[in-house]
């Protein structure tokens, strides 16, 4: 066998893999992420909120 024919052979199986992988985190894993993500834009009415409780 050629040596390029089994570097992308290798190129291929790992790639193949971190796809699979990529796909199954996107499908099956809890995102524990907020729904503004994150920005600090969101604080001040968070605080205005649980002062007026």
């Amino acid at each position: 066998m050629d040596i390029q024919l089994i570097i992308v052979i290798l190129i291929g199986i790992a790639v193949g893999f971190i796809l699979l992988r990529n796909i199954y985190n996107f499908f099956f894993t809890k995102r524990d992420t907020s729904y503004c993500a994150g920005c600090k834009g969101c604080e001040p009415i968070k605080k205005h909120i649980s002062s007026e409780k």
